[in-house]
């Protein structure tokens, strides 16, 4: 992953790290009334919530693309929306993949990339 994200950066591209999953937040306790013995990476937190980040199916790296538009908006460049998933053997989930279809069909570039030559062309297609 992180040898693709300084491929994309060296191709002009930006692309950060989108990290999707759950974790519990709350109030951690490392002593008190109902707190025994604790392993030596265990904590106990109190008052524990799920913490949901990210968007199913959103892909590992997101970021833009600057792509020159043509001349009758004045030759500016624009940032393209780009989101590239990383997969070194295994497949894209249905989420994944419907991700990767919205942002296209919206004019976004993306893809699954396992190569550097993968990742160009999702990027400058």
């Amino acid at each position: 992953m992180r040898r693709l994200q300084k491929a994309a950066s060296s191709l002009g591209a930006r692309l950060f790290r989108q990290q999707v999953g759950m974790a519990w937040i709350g109030n951690k306790v490392e002593r008190g009334p109902g707190v025994k013995h604790l392993g030596l990476h265990d904590i106990v937190i109190r008052n524990a919530r799920p913490f949901h980040a990210g968007v199913p199916g959103m892909s590992d790296l997101g970021g833009w693309v600057p792509v020159e538009v043509t001349p009758d908006m004045l030759g500016s460049t624009v940032a393209v929306c780009a989101q590239v998933e990383i997969k070194e053997g295994g497949r894209a989930s249905v989420e994944q993949l419907a991700w990767i279809e919205a942002v296209n069909n919206a004019g976004g570039r993306a893809g699954i990339a396992r190569t550097e030559a993968d990742l160009a062309e999702i990027l400058f297609r």
